[in-house]
């Protein structure tokens, strides 16, 4: 009799142990994106997002720049957390504006509002200091040196990774981040724009390529317009 419940204990406990060791895993929680937030476009391409919030249709998205990947669905991950698994898919892109729109995963992530970031606001005009943050070099500000429609250029330090990050000015998002040019007319300044270096040259000179960026609000424009994914957007 002994022995017969000493067997009965030892198989409910080689049971037990087994059970546990193939019972799933527990899912992990769905991840914060907002405007800032460093990712991987199609498991390679460094960018940042510009703000993440929900469109009309009430379906969690989220924007950055459309040259991070040449084609539709393209997965995005975290670049500070891959095994936070696809956060969204690129379900749009406009290459004019430069601008993507990523359908965010529900299970995986939610939007959040970028600290700091109050609402949206026009694009900037000459002489005004505007922030941006990016996934290369963090937050930095400068003056716009010129204006043209929908494009701005200013001396905010960006560079690669950086593309798709939110540009704000008194703590509204002005802009995305599209990357290091010159201004088409931009005179005397337009003559040495060969030479001058990147913000995050070695040499760290105090003069260097401007950051161009669009207007977000006439990206939000574009998208309704057009009836893609992203329009209506309202920021989390």
């Amino acid at each position: 009799m002994r022995f017969t419940r000493l067997a009965r204990f030892a198989a409910a406990t080689v049971m037990a142990g087994a059970t546990a060791l193939v019972a799933p895993a527990a899912a992990q929680a769905a991840v914060p994106v907002g405007g800032g937030t460093p990712v991987l476009v199609g498991g390679t391409a460094g960018c940042t997002i510009t703000a993440a919030g929900f469109d009309s249709t009430g379906a969690p998205v989220a924007f950055t720049a459309a040259h991070c990947s040449d084609r539709i669905d393209s997965p995005v991950i975290l670049k500070d957390n891959e095994g936070a698994g696809v956060i969204g898919t690129i379900v749009t892109r406009n290459e004019i504006l430069d601008y993507s729109v990523i359908r965010l995963n529900p299970g995986t992530a939610f939007p959040v509002r970028q600290q700091g970031v109050t609402g949206r606001g026009p694009a900037p005009q000459f002489g005004d200091i505007v922030c941006k943050d990016g996934l290369s070099t963090g937050h930095t500000c400068g003056i716009t040196w010129q204006r043209e429609g929908v494009r701005f250029w200013s001396q905010a330090c960006a560079g690669y990774g950086d593309s798709g990050g939110p540009i704000t000015r008194d703590g509204r998002l002005v802009g995305l981040v599209s990357g290091g040019h010159m201004p088409p007319a931009a005179g005397a300044v337009g003559s040495v724009g060969p030479i001058l270096p990147s913000c995050v040259h070695p040499a760290q000179s105090p003069f260097f390529l401007p950051a161009l960026g669009y207007s977000f609000d006439a990206i939000v424009d574009d998208a309704t317009a057009r009836g893609w994914p992203g329009q209506g957007f309202q920021m989390a």
